[in-house]
């Protein structure tokens, strides 16, 4: 078996959703790489490897500590020069067991007497915890690697990335009895089963040297959805499993990597046309993966879409190029099939508001968007999603409904110009009787009048027709005396092109 490169070079398209927080008008998209590497053991496989980074603040009161996000690291591709600190190899097939690895420097205060203590140090996820010292013959700051880092017992220990199987040598192909652990990042006592991880714990580490600091995972884990070219081939529901945890003890960041597997190909690259990423809690992924995958296909057309990158763009050190404007429209527009419209995030009077100018056509679509700061692609999205929710909530007799339909009134009366107050009934009976006739639109133009406009005239005739019943039956005369005017032009105009 071997994996074919296809010419021209096809890259694979990544959506990724966003997530909503609660308690968050808008949603989120975080921050992440998304990579892909083809490989073989006794069939073709895909590996889909996001990384995500975080900063987290050892001086915080709240334990566990956050973790927040902040913009990914570079992947790494291949074996680190020999020279250079190790990094770990993203681009590897699969990880079995959780890497957790720590790099960066520990300060080592002499005491009053010179002599400079060890520290000792430990670190772990959840209950199990690996000991080590951190010794120097010199007082400062001491890197975390060998010969300053050593066992209780006094041996060389390395916590930090460890050089793994290069799998580009055999280009990704394995036999099927492949010890597929050579692809490990960690020290082997830094393994751990992914049931196993809890929380990250530090301890001896800072100032303090009995000081514990626990660090919280992070809340949302990512799930992949996989769609082919080929028709009749079901969508891929790829479960991604945390697979690395990299501390910069000196950056105060966590690496995170997740990595799932998807059958594929020869030929992965015609293949494989999307990866769509959501972000949910485990538990939710856990508990109710298709009510969640719902909540996150219905985001997708806020989200974010780019190529996968792939091992050959790391280590030409280049990115992906971006989608190009018209590759960008059809991702994004390829989003809306699915049958749930994202959540609203503008508040009512906000919507109703652009809603009631846009009614206007006094201004051009482009100029009332930019006015409230929002494109035409992210309007589409608004307006999609409060048509859905107000017809489900009038559906529902909530009051979201008639609250949307006060602030649009509101807003349309707020746009009033004095040319509306000079219209007559007479004047508006006949512009309300050519618009029942034909077309509102041609109509409301030739009176150079926007649907706004005329909204607002109609309320006000019908308003004091209401409470006139003198006003009433005049416009009913008015109206009776307008259709038999219209009925004697159609007469004439019907009798002179039959002549």
């Amino acid at each position: 078996m071997s994996i074919d490169t296809p010419a021209p070079f096809r890259r694979i398209l990544v959506a990724e959703a966003p997530v909503r927080v609660a308690g968050e008008r808008r949603s989120r998209l975080l921050p992440c790489r998304v990579g892909v590497l083809p490989w073989v053991v006794d069939r073709f496989w895909l590996s889909i490897i996001v990384a995500s980074t975080f900063r987290f603040d050892s001086s915080a009161a709240a334990r566990p500590l956050p973790l927040e996000p902040v913009p990914p690291r570079p992947f790494h591709a291949g074996p680190s020069a020999p020279d250079a600190a190790p990094r770990i190899d993203d681009f590897v097939p699969m990880r079995r067991l959780v890497d957790l690895t720590l790099v960066g420097h520990v300060d080592l205060v002499p005491l009053p007497s010179g002599t400079i203590m060890p520290r000792n140090a430990r670190i772990g996820l959840g209950e199990r915890l690996f000991s080590f010292a951190v010794r120097s013959a010199t007082p400062g700051k001491v890197p975390l690697r060998p010969p300053y880092t050593q066992t209780i017992q006094g041996r060389d220990v390395d916590v930090g990335p460890q050089p793994c199987h290069d799998g580009s040598k055999q280009k990704f192909r394995h036999e099927p009895e492949f010890d597929l652990d050579v692809y490990q990042a960690a020290p082997t006592p830094l393994r751990y089963e992914v049931e196993d991880v809890r929380t990250l714990r530090l301890a001896g580490l800072w100032e303090d040297p009995e000081e514990e600091i626990s660090v919280a995972l992070p809340p949302f884990a990512p799930r992949a959805l996989v769609d082919y070219r080929q028709r009749g081939v079901n969508r891929g529901d790829v479960r991604m499993f945390l697979d690395g945890i990299a501390v910069n003890l000196d950056a105060g960041t966590v690496d995170v990597t997740w990595r799932g597997l998807v059958e594929t190909a020869a030929k992965p690259h015609l293949d494989v046309d999307r990866i769509i990423l959501g972000w949910a809690p485990r538990a939710r992924w856990d508990e109710a993966p298709a009510a969640t995958w719902n909540e996150a296909l219905r985001e997708l057309p806020r989200g974010r879409f780019q190529w996968a990158e792939e091992r050959e763009d790391v280590l030409s050190g280049e990115k992906p190029p971006p989608l190009t404007h018209e590759e960008l429209l059809m991702a994004r527009y390829g989003t809306w099939g699915h049958p749930e419209a994202a959540t609203p995030e503008l508040p009512v009077d906000e919507a109703a508001t652009i809603a009631a100018e846009l009614a206007e056509q006094r201004w051009s679509r482009a100029e009332v968007l930019a006015r409230h700061g929002i494109d035409d692609y992210a309007w589409g999205v608004e307006e999609r999603a409060w048509a859905q929710h107000l017809q489900r909530a009038a559906a529902d007799g909530g009051g979201t409904s008639a609250a949307f339909g006060a602030a649009f009134k509101r807003a349309q009366d707020a746009l009033a110009t004095p040319e509306e107050a000079r219209v007559t009934a007479a004047q508006y009976v006949a512009l309300s009787t050519r618009m029942g006739r034909g077309d509102p639109t041609r109509v409301l133009a030739e009176a150079r009048l926007g649907l706004g406009a005329f909204a607002r005239i109609d309320r006000r005739f019908r308003a004091k027709a209401s409470s006139d019943r003198a006003f009433a039956e005049a416009l009913e005369r008015l109206r009776k005396e307008e259709e038999a005017r219209l009925d004697t032009a159609r007469a004439v105009t019907t009798k002179e092109a039959g002549a």
